[in-house]
């Protein structure tokens, strides 16, 4: 008879078998040579500055695209709406998809898939216009849901920080889309058409530097959902980073049409979107450094908010003054982007924890945001003027300030 293991052997092979059933740790991105984390900075900003480029580029075309196309305002408003909504619908099932073939691989898919939405768009029917509208809002939502989870395990040390850069990469992309759009279409004669088609350059060159990261990608394990849904800190993420998105996305939609009502030059009005978007890196670039320094974040949403209660005041009661209230209005979208976005990895205990929670509160958050275009458009084809849309946006400024104390206290997830 052979003789029976011992106590040690069958605690070793115990624990054998206990390592490989555990995921694999994550590497600390602090031992990892300089350049590998060079090159994967560079292309989670490459990455960031398509996730709004291909909407921002709309909002100075808005006045061509009716006219082309002869469609109402509310039709106009789904080029921002249906992204929006994809946002929402989709986000749960994009965190599964990084899960199961990497998160890496899945933001590679992404910006191809941005590009194909482009193409789409440059077909001459409506149909196809929409149809691209959605393949480039679904690209666009796997961008959203999964580089926060991927910052966080690639820079675990500075998520923060890189956190900034990417969402400042992020607003400045929206601000050279939407600043660049009209020029394209009227100044180098390429029509509305040719101008939506340029955003799928940016998203093809950020796939190229995207590639050397997709050999080391990891998959995610699924996190606990339940747990993460439950939790009330969840819901007030969902609410500060909906709201916030329906401010944003309802002035990148309609801030150059009210303006066109007050005779602004289209150029100006486009000028003024360009300036909105701009100078909202500075805001997404100074908020995420401060955020972390504080005890809790509840002051910076506080200041934010009155930023855009400003702006909307000015816009509303001083148009004439449009630029200054750009700006104002610029810094406080910034600052709120990145501020959400902080919060979903201050909040998060874990990667893991922070890929599921980025899932869902950007998933209830968008379904919200969603409504920032279309209810602005509605009110103002109802009411035949600009006094009721404005009373909803300042509402909505109240709804981001009213979660502030659970979204940015000190409570977390996981």
């Amino acid at each position: 008879m052979g003789a029976r293991p011992g106590k040690r052997s069958v605690a070793r092979s115990s624990s054998k078998c206990q390592e490989l059933e555990q995921p694999p740790a994550m590497p600390d991105a602090g031992r990892s040579p300089r350049w590998r984390a060079g090159v994967a900075l560079v292309g989670v900003v490459l990455l960031a500055i398509n996730m709004r480029a291909a909407l921002a580029a709309v909002g100075p075309l808005v006045p061509d695209i009716r006219a082309a196309l002869d469609l109402s305002r509310g039709t106009v408003s789904l080029l921002t709406a249906l992204p929006v909504l994809c946002f929402g619908l989709l986000s749960t099932g994009i965190a599964a998809a990084g899960q199961r073939i990497g998160a890496e691989r899945t933001l590679l898919l992404a910006m191809l898939g941005i590009a194909a939405g482009s193409l789409l768009r440059f077909l001459p029917h409506v149909s196809w216009l929409l149809a691209g509208t959605v393949v480039a809002g679904t690209a666009i939502t796997a961008a959203n849901v999964l580089l926060p989870g991927v910052v966080k395990y690639h820079f675990p040390r500075g998520s923060a920080t890189v956190t900034g850069v990417y969402t400042a990469a992020l607003v400045g992309g929206a601000a050279a889309a939407s600043g660049a759009s009209a020029p394209l279409a009227h100044g180098a004669h390429l029509g509305w058409r040719g101008a939506l088609l340029v955003m799928a350059v940016p998203a093809l060159v950020a796939a190229v530097v995207w590639l050397p990261q997709v050999r080391r990608a990891h998959r995610l394990p699924p996190a606990g959902r339940v747990r993460v849904i439950n939790n009330p800190v969840t819901w007030a993420l969902a609410v500060y980073m909906g709201m916030q998105s329906v401010l944003y996305y309802a002035v990148l939609t309609w801030l150059p049409a009210y303006l066109r009502d007050f005779d602004i030059p289209a150029t100006s009005a486009g000028v003024a979107l360009g300036v909105f978007n701009l100078i909202g890196v500075v805001g997404s670039l100074a908020a995420p450094p401060i955020a972390v320094r504080l005890p809790n974040q509840v002051p910076m949403v506080i200041a934010t908010c009155t930023l855009w209660g400003s702006a909307l005041a000015g816009l509303y009661f001083a148009p004439g003054y449009y630029l200054a209230w750009a700006v104002v209005a610029g810094v406080a979208q910034g600052a709120c982007i990145s501020i959400a976005l902080t919060l979903i990895l201050l909040r998060a205990r874990t990667p893991e924890v922070a890929g599921s929670l980025s899932g869902a509160v950007q998933s209830i958050g968008y379904l919200i945001a969603a409504l920032g275009p279309l209810v602005v458009g509605a009110l103002r084809d109802l009411t035949n003027g600009w006094t009721v849309p404005f009373a909803f946006l300042g509402f909505a400024t109240l709804l981001v300030a009213a979660s502030a104390p659970l979204a940015a206290g000190r409570r977390q997830v996981g």
